[in-house]
This record gives C-alpha cells, structure tokens and sequence, in this order.
C-alpha cells in the first residue's frame, strides 16, 4: 500500500511540476508577504493555471497524508518508536496545506471581484504556510528516527528525513529572501527524492507481521 501511494503521490507531484514548467506558475510565491498589490497582480497573472495547481495540490496533500498513514502502520507493526507522533504531525501538516490552498484561493476570489487584499490577510498567509512547514520538518525527522538503520536503503533513507529536512529547514528560515525562488524550486524535487529512497527502503524490508487482532503494534 506505501508504495503504491508513494507512486501515485509522486505522479500528482511531477504533474504539477509540469503544469509549474509550462505556465511559470506554482504556489510557492504566495505562500510569502509580498507588498499588497504586488501579491494581487501575482494572483491575477494566470488565475486558470494557478486553480489547477492548487487542484492537484490538494490531490497531493490527500495521497501523501495516506502514503504517511500507510508508512506510520508498517513502522508500527516493526515496534519502532516516535511513529504516532511523526504521523500527528504530517496529518497536521496535511490539515494546515488544506487551509493554506483555500486562503489562497480565496485571495484570489478576493482579487477578481476587484477588492483589496490587506497586510493583515498576507501575514496570516506567510504565519501559516510556516507553521505548516514546521510541522512537517517534525514529522519527518520522527520518521527519519523511527526508520530501521539495519540496512544501507534505511540508513540513507534516515540520514536523509534527519539530516536532510534540518538543514533544509534551517537554511529555508535563515537563508536571505533572494534566495527563496531556489530554495522553495528544490522542494518538490526534495519531496520526490524522498518518496523514490522510501520506495527503495519498502522494497528491501519484509512485510512486518499484524496484531492477531487486527490492530498495529505500538
């Protein structure tokens, strides 16, 4: 079931990279303050384009919350530990992506029929599509502990949900706002990776053994 969904997520995402390569338009600009007007005319720019990105988005928050789901139920079965709390957090993760999609599609709403966008609805725009990446880096760096590292495929798997989603962390917050563009064009390419070295790690680890009463181990 993970890796299946770990495809189906992966496909949803290389499509909206495409749709992002054929338009020039993606999410990522509008998840940041940006001066009033300059954020309305972004908005404005390719409002078709930008819709369906924010479709498949939301096919994307759905297929990676079960890819997640399906992972924390495999680790469990393994008795590995911090997988309820790495998967509290990506559905938190998921819950905060849907209301970052729908605030900005709003604000989209908001600019076609004319109106004015405020500073207030801009910082609670970039207050919460923060928090949601916070959020996530929590729950993949639970993951990435919670991962076996009995095998090479685990190990890297692990260095990378730790190592790599701090670092990645860190420079996203620290790093100077010239170099957002690059560093929010690696995302989706670091989400793919990832799902490519989970793939990998499910592919060499036996199917862990159920609870005869159906229900996962802790």
């Amino acid at each position: 079931m993970a890796l299946a969904l770990a495809a189906a997520a992966s496909a949803v995402l290389i499509s909206m990279i495409a749709v992002t390569m054929a338009t020039g338009i993606s999410q990522e600009p509008h998840e940041w303050y940006q001066p009033p007007e300059a954020y309305r005319a972004g908005l404005l720019d390719r409002p078709g384009a930008l819709r369906l990105v924010f479709g498949l988005d939301i096919g994307f928050l759905v297929l990676y919350a079960a890819f997640f789901a399906a992972l924390a139920d495999h680790l469990a079965r393994l008795g590995r530990p911090f997988v309820r709390l790495a998967l509290a957090a990506l559905l938190a993760t998921a819950v905060l992506d849907i209301v970052e999609d729908h605030h900005i599609l709003s604000l989209l709403a908001v600019a076609e029929a004319g109106r004015p966008i405020d500073d207030a609805a801009l910082v609670f725009q970039q207050t919460l599509s923060a928090s949601k990446f916070s959020l996530s880096y929590l729950g993949l760096v639970l993951f990435g502990l919670a991962i076996p590292r009995d095998t090479g495929s685990g190990i890297v798997l692990a260095v990378f949900l730790v190592a790599g989603t701090l670092i990645s962390g860190v420079l996203g917050y620290a790093a100077p706002p010239a170099w957002r563009a690059q560093l929010d064009g690696g995302r989706g390419v670091g989400f793919l990776l990832g799902f490519v070295l989970a793939a990998a790690w499910l592919r060499t680890t036996p199917e862990a053994p159920r609870h005869p009463h159906g229900h996962s181990e802790s």
